[in-house]
């Protein structure tokens, strides 16, 4: 059997504090993620740190030259690339002869091979042309079957660098949330007054849960926030941004659920994001005796599940709700419940029944309040064994609906 024949392909990869921040490769081969020669590179460099020889900033080497060795450096150089470095060196030697010339009124000169300070932000390599061109070609397929499946990989993808810490995910998702809202069959769908495909329009509850996540990232500066709330808003603005229900007017679009508008704002999305990142955060300084991010992440959710909320119209949008709150509930039923938890559920459960209009399960509730049946059920279930008592007073409290 005859073997294919050798390719050799050049890679460069630059490093800044254990990132690889650039990558190039001859192969030529597009795509999100690096291809196998990057692949095989760093690992050679991981698994064989001797073999691969370390360098100075060339501006170092430069300092230990005397004047001869920088003529012949100098020289050599050009000699070597002349016809593609020589018009650029007779330019730069006239400059630097001409005493008025812009390049002598800077002290110093920069070099390529320094690589950042330290105070710079640092990075790992993205992409993002490719990243505009993947979505771009997957949106245009219509979202259905393999292109669908793939997007929701870049979704994975988002969430994997999110749970990591990368400044990329942020990144990786505004470029996918541009080219989502540059797809012309929003316009479209809007003129015609029609609603989205199912498919299509889980991908945009998925763009909105990823945001949420990001904007409710406690490990973000101020900074970040606010422009990301300013990007949101700009999103929010545009005429063919999706409704939340696909069709009707009255309701708040998507990317705008990712911004905290008070309390009766997602907060079973608030309640899932945070028990998702609390479980993950060490202990901090500032949290009182007797609490961690896990009891705070249950309080949450427990007040974001427990809160009286309208229920949305369209089929769609009321599915979604009780999804949100079935992904919720199963999030916290994976929690084992010490005397800690046991003392925040009989608190909330108390609140809740003496809160007012504010709560689910309090006495005045509105005729189109999302049910509380399935979150009454857990309540019920987990207060039973440490309070009887108050799970019956919970569970007769959500069956009054039956009666309305």
């Amino acid at each position: 059997m005859q073997s294919e024949p050798e390719t050799v392909c050049n890679v460069a990869i630059s490093f800044d504090r254990c990132k690889i921040t650039s990558v190039t490769c001859s192969c030529g081969n597009k795509d999100i993620f690096y291809c196998a020669h990057v692949v095989a590179l760093s690992l050679y460099r991981i698994r064989k740190p001797d073999q691969v020889k370390l360098h100075l900033p060339i501006s170092e080497t430069l300092f230990q030259m005397n004047r001869d060795q920088l003529q012949k450096f100098v020289q050599y150089l050009i000699t070597v690339h002349h016809t593609e470095v020589l018009p650029t060196a007779q330019k730069l030697a006239d400059e630097i002869l001409s005493q008025n010339s812009e390049i002598n009124q800077v002290h110093g000169a920069p070099d390529p091979t320094a690589g950042a300070s330290i105070d710079d932000e640092n990075c790992w390599h993205l992409d993002e042309e490719q990243v505009q061109e993947q979505v771009k070609l997957f949106l245009s397929q219509g979202g259905y079957h393999g292109s669908g499946k793939q997007l929701n990989l870049l979704f994975a993808k988002v969430r994997e660098m999110l749970k990591m810490r990368d400044s990329n995910g942020a990144r990786m998702l505004t470029l996918i949330t541009e080219q989502f809202m540059a797809d012309p069959r929003l316009s479209l769908w809007r003129q015609q007054g029609t609603a989205m495909t199912d498919k299509y329009r889980q991908l945009w509850d998925e763009l909105g849960a990823l945001w949420m996540c990001i904007v409710l990232n406690p490990h973000c500066k101020l900074e970040q926030k606010a422009s990301w709330l300013k990007q949101l808003k700009k999103w929010n603005s545009v005429d063919v941004c999706p409704w939340e229900d696909g069709n009707h007017g009255n309701e708040l679009p998507n990317l705008t659920n990712a911004l905290p508008q008070g309390a009766n704002a997602n907060q079973e999305n608030m309640g899932h994001c945070k028990s998702l990142e609390y479980q993950h955060m060490p202990a901090h300084k500032f949290l009182e005796e007797g609490e961690s991010y896990l009891t705070l992440a249950v309080e949450v959710a427990l007040i974001g599940l427990g809160q009286q909320r309208i229920m949305p119209d369209g089929l769609y949008a009321q599915e979604k709700v009780c999804r949100n709150e079935e992904q919720l509930i199963s999030k916290l039923q994976e929690i084992e419940l010490d005397d800690t938890l046991v003392k925040i559920f009989r608190k909330q459960a108390v609140f809740l029944l003496e809160a007012g209009p504010y709560s689910g399960l309090g006495e005045v509730i509105h005729r189109e309040s999302v049910p509380m049946h399935t979150f009454a059920k857990y309540l019920f279930t987990s207060l039973l064994p440490h309070d009887a008592e108050l799970a019956y007073k919970t569970a007769l409290r959500a069956m009054r609906y039956v009666f309305m």
